[in-house]
């Protein structure tokens, strides 16, 4: 793949779904799942975003590896590439 269309790939995935798509949508799950409301949960993400850098703290780490998942990772291994760094990024952040 070109790096133009790269460059795009990651631009959409950095700039609009993950952090207006999936980042709350994993806010919101927790939230239900210990018993938050889901305005709670939004508060708990617009709180985490403003004062602890959340998306830039996701950028860090997920601009590099869709740069390289856009770029080099067969289409049919993207999935399970994606899923090997975030088994790897559980282990860091839980530990």
């Amino acid at each position: 793949t070109d790096m133009r269309t790269v460059a795009r790939k990651v631009a959409v995935d950095m700039g609009f779904i993950s952090p207006l798509i999936c980042i709350p949508t994993a806010y919101i799950i927790k939230g239900f799942l210990i018993g938050n409301t889901f305005v709670q949960s939004l508060a708990n993400y617009v709180d985490d975003v403003v004062n602890k850098g959340l998306v830039f703290k996701n950028w860090s780490i997920f601009v590099p590896v869709q740069c390289i998942t856009f770029s080099i990772i067969p289409e049919h291994f993207r999935v399970s590439f994606v899923a090997f760094i975030l088994f790897f990024l559980m282990i860091i952040l839980s530990s």
